[in-house]
């Protein structure tokens, strides 16, 4: 029995980036003109014909297999993309509510930059805790940010920072992180929280409720 991935599942009448949810940015913004879908192997075939040709996806180029991490999923989207193609743009498909104006200030800030990824700083108190379950101390939050998708590039530099993490053997949870370990300054983009990543059933339910609430 196939275990469907999170993107998949529905919101509303759409899946999670599917026609006509919000995510569906390879109509939506015009800054971008090639879309490579990554899913896990088994779903190639399903995904290709359920959704992108019977939804008219344009942009999109194709659907290949991801590997078994972020990293390596990525790394086989990248491999798609012909050395003319400057900007390269990753979004996780399990964020849906992702807008045309983040997308286009994220390529904005990355055409400028280098690198660019959307974030929103953190709102609750962080306590450090021991292995006991009591509290050590309080984290200062000024300075921390989470770190959502669109993560944006330019194409020679993210080559670049895959390249030395594979010959370094470095494993990173995001495209930034393996710009980071090259000493490249990330810049980042504020967004918000709405752009949350379906991860629980709570995360569903929030946006199935947020897109009613904007209908």
């Amino acid at each position: 029995m196939a275990v469907w991935q999170r993107s998949f599942l529905r919101l509303g009448k759409a899946g999670a980036w599917g026609e006509p949810s919000p995510s569906s940015f390879s109509r939506m913004c015009i800054a971008i003109d090639d879309v490579w879908v990554v899913v896990a192997d088994e779903q190639c075939t399903w995904c290709q014909s359920t959704i992108v040709a019977r939804y008219g996806f344009r942009k999109v180029r194709g659907v290949i297999a991801g590997g078994t991490t972020r990293q390596e999923s990525v790394w086989r989207g990248l491999q798609q993309v012909t050395d003319a193609v400057d900007l390269i743009v990753v979004h996780d498909g399990v964020r849906p509510l992702v807008t045309e104006l983040l997308l286009q200030q994220t390529l904005e800030q990355a055409s400028r930059h280098g690198a660019a990824i959307a974030a929103v700083p953190l709102k609750d108190t962080l306590k450090r805790v021991s292995a006991a379950g009591t509290v050590e101390a309080t984290v200062p939050r000024e300075s921390l940010w989470r770190v959502q998708t669109p993560q944006a590039f330019r194409h020679t530099l993210l080559r670049r920072a895959f390249q030395h993490a594979w010959r370094q053997g470095l494993q990173a949870t995001d495209e930034a992180g393996l710009i980071e370990a090259i000493g490249y300054p990330v810049h980042i983009v504020p967004s918000y929280e709405h752009n949350v990543k379906i991860t629980t059933p709570d995360d569903l339910v929030f946006c199935e409720t947020f897109l009613r609430a904007r209908a």
